[in-house]
Parts: structure tokens; C-alpha cells; sequence
């Protein structure tokens, strides 16, 4: 009988506990519903730390935080943009020349056997044996001799003399015949069975064209000579930095055979076509190479410091190309960033131009915009997105009527307050 009594007490405690628990329940469920939404200063309902109104995105100090948010002011700026690529050294075209012949004989000795040697002007690179050459010594004599025989006679036989003897001097020079050879042969009266072929130009040596024993004509190429006191260095440009550069502009060139050292030249030309494979031009750079440093055919690395002037700018990280259009986010207050479309021009030094869009002075989002513009997608559809500071977002629908492309919101799960981050 006792027993029975506890069993039915334990019954009816159980019971109570029951239902106290579940009145409290319904209290803080109605209680919770029942208190009124946070509004913005605006008057629009704000029931989390952000929230999403069309283009228009409102954040609280805690999200601002959470997120990393940081501003910067568009600023009126100089810039200059470096542009970077590699090139390739080639010859100077205009120090490339041909020594050749102008006179008809064998070559029995050269005094350059080798490509690659320096040959100055005026150095002797040959001796020709050359009928021609003697036969033009032998009539120069011959003039000199009727000169000296007949200068007691008349005058115009004099006259005549002097210039036959011009004319066999100046035969011997068109053969090439140094004045100091001429000078010598007068001297002596004794003629050269070989003629020295000296060089008209300067430079280094690219090709050996005859041998010991070879026969040549006049206008024969002898030697194949560039001047490489100078370089050509042609550079790649992409099409989209062609637009910066300019003949006259200053180039730095650095090369891997001589680390830490640094070459200067001029852009001379800009080829007008482009290349349809690559999408670069060709530009060509002259350079100064008095020591030799510089090797056709080397590869080398460019920089072109190109000034673009003043413009208004802002930082790189504010931009966000969707694709099909760039935006930013501009700060109207404290909390409230606003999304705007801009135009773009050129980037350098970590800025980027803006051709229109914005006004100096007004403050861009740099950092975190990526976020920012995922809360504006959100807002587009009627909803909106907290981090989970203090309750569930609240729509029109979340009161109980159906709010255009939008479903109803449960309510939050009990627990921690911070629940919200699941909702990301």
C-alpha cells in the first residue's frame, strides 16, 4: 500500500515538472517573436549585423571587423607604369658593310684569316698580284718622266703633260692605292709586282669571303664586316602596352651572363605590324656597346618606365570585374557601402586609373568586396544575411505574409547566439 502511495506521488511530480517546462517554453517562443525588429537609420528593419537593401549594403561594427573591411579616398596621382619583357640582341644594320675589291688579281697573302677579328679602317687585310696595278704604276712613271723631260717646252704641251700626269695619278687612286704607296713610287721610280688591299670601313669581322690564291674582279665582296660599338636589341611589346610607348623612350636592360649590371638604350622603331601568333610588336631598342658586353643573338630582359601623368586613381583591391562590367563600393557613411560601376584605364604602382564613375575624395572599399557584393546578390532576392549577432533575419514573409521571391524564416535554434555563421 505504501509503495503504491510513492509511485503515484513520483507520477504526479513528473507531471508538474512537464508542464512547467513546456509553459516556459511557449513563453520564451512567444516572447521572442513577439519583440520588435531593429531598425537602421534609415527606418529600415535591421534584425542582423548585415543587411542587404538592392545595391546598398549595411554593416555593423562587428561585422565590419569580422571581416576585414578597409577604405581608401580616389586621389588625383602620377603614375608610371613598368612594363616588363624579354628581347633578343641583333646586329646594327646600319654599321653593316662589304669590303670589296677594285681590282682584277690573285690573292697570294691575307692579313685577316679569322671571323670574329676587329679590322680597323685603313688596316691592310690582303696582297694581290695585279697586272692592273702594274700597268697603272708604269704609266704614272711615265707621265712623271715626260713632265720632268718637257717642262722647258711650250706651254701648252706643258699643260697637256701636268694633266696626263693627274690623270695616271688619279687612276692609281681609284684602284685604292694609298697616298703614301704613291708618294713612294715617285720616290723610287720602281713599280710593285703586289698591291695591299686596304679597308675602306671599320669593324668586325662576320665573314671570310676568299682564300689565298683566289682569283677576284673588282667589285668582288671580300670581308663581311659589322660595326658592334652599337646593338640593336628587339623587344616584344604585348598589344596592350603598345599604346605607352614612344620612339625616344629610355629602356633598362639586364642580362643573366652580367648579374647586377645594367644596360641603357632608346627605342629607335615600332614595328606597325603585329604579330597574329604572339600578339606582341616588335620594337627596337638602340644601344651603346663600346665594350662588347652585349652579343647578337643573346637574350636579355627589358623595362620600359612609361609615365601615363596625373589622373584620378585608387587602389587595385577596390575593383571587381564581374565580366561584363567593373565595380566598386562606395562608402556613404560609416556602415553603408553603396555599389557603383565604373571606367577603368591603365594600372600601375599598385593603383588603377579611373576615366569615370568617380569624384576625388570619395572613399572605395578595398578589402573585403568580394564579400560586400555577396550580400547585395542576396539582398536581390529579398533576403537578408548576418553573421549571427543576436537573432534570425527578418523579412516581410518572416511575419507571416508571403514577401515576393522569398520564404518563410524559421526561427533561430536554441543555443549559442552566434548560430547565424551557419547561415553563410
Amino acid at each position: 500500500m505504501i509503495e503504491k502511495l510513492r509511485s503515484k506521488k513520483k507520477i504526479i511530480i513528473g507531471v508538474t515538472v512537464g508542464i512547467l517546462v513546456i509553459g516556459g517554453a511557449s513563453y520564451y517562443y512567444t516572447v521572442q517573436h513577439n519583440k520588435p525588429a531593429a531598425t537602421d537609420h534609415a527606418g529600415r528593419q535591421m534584425s542582423g549585423p548585415v543587411m542587404a537593401m538592392g545595391d546598398t549594403v549595411t554593416l555593423d561594427a562587428k561585422a565590419r571587423q569580422l571581416a576585414g573591411l578597409q577604405t581608401a579616398q580616389a586621389i588625383v596621382k602620377s603614375l608610371n607604369k613598368e612594363i616588363k619583357t624579354t628581347g633578343k640582341i641583333a646586329m646594327n644594320e646600319d654599321g653593316k658593310t662589304y669590303i670589296t675589291s677594285r681590282i682584277e688579281g690573285r690573292v697570294d697573302e691575307l692579313y685577316v684569316t679569322a671571323e670574329g677579328e676587329y679590322i680597323a679602317p685603313g688596316q691592310a687585310i690582303a696582297a694581290v698580284y695585279s697586272p692592273t696595278y702594274i700597268a697603272a704604276q708604269e704609266e704614272y712613271l711615265l707621265t712623271l718622266e715626260n713632265v720632268q723631260k718637257l717642262q722647258n717646252a711650250g706651254k701648252d704641251v706643258v699643260q697637256i703633260n701636268n694633266r696626263l700626269r693627274d690623270a695616271a695619278r688619279r687612276k692609281l687612286q681609284l684602284l685604292n692605292v694609298a697616298d703614301d704607296d704613291i708618294a713612294h713610287l715617285e720616290h723610287t721610280r720602281q713599280t710593285k709586282d703586289h698591291m695591299t688591299i686596304y679597308a675602306q670601313f671599320g669593324g668586325t669581322v662576320l665573314e671570310k669571303q676568299l682564300l689565298p690564291g683566289a682569283y677576284i674582279m673588282p667589285g668582288d665582296k671580300l670581308y663581311s664586316l659589322s660595326d658592334l660599338s652599337t646593338v640593336w636589341l628587339y623587344a616584344d611589346i604585348y598589344e596592350k602596352d603598345i599604346a605607352g610607348i614612344t620612339p625616344g623612350e629610355q629602356v633598362a636592360v639586364s642580362s643573366g651572363a652580367y648579374p647586377g649590371e645594367t644596360f641603357t638604350g632608346q627605342v629607335t622603331f615600332i614595328n606597325p605590324v603585329l604579330d597574329d601568333a604572339t600578339r606582341t610588336v616588335k620594337v627596337r631598342i638602340e644601344m651603346a656597346n663600346p665594350a662588347g658586353k652585349l652579343k647578337p643573338n643573346m637574350f636579355v630582359n627589358t623595362t620600359v618606365q612609361v609615365p601615363l601623368g596625373e589622373s584620378l586613381v585608387i587602389p587595385e583591391s577596390a575593383i571587381l570585374d564581374t565580366g561584363s562590367k567593373t565595380i566598386v563600393f562606395v562608402a556613404q557613411s560609416e556602415d553603408t557601402f553603396v555599389k557603383r560601376e565604373v571606367v577603368t584605364g591603365q594600372s600601375a604602382d599598385g593603383y588603377v586609373q579611373i576615366l569615370s564613375g568617380l569624384q576625388p575624395g570619395e572613399t572605395v572599399v578595398t578589402a573585403a568586396t568580394f564579400l560586400i557584393d555577396s550580400q547585395t546578390k542576396l539582398g536581390s532576392f529579398g533576403s537578408h544575411a548576418g553573421h549571427g549577432g543576436g537573432g534570425a533575419a527578418s523579412t516581410p514573409a518572416a511575419a507571416g505574409g508571403q514577401g515576393s521571391g522569398s520564404a518563410p524564416v524559421a526561427p533561430p535554434a536554441a543555443g549559442g547566439e552566434h548560430s547565424g555563421h551557419s547561415g553563410h
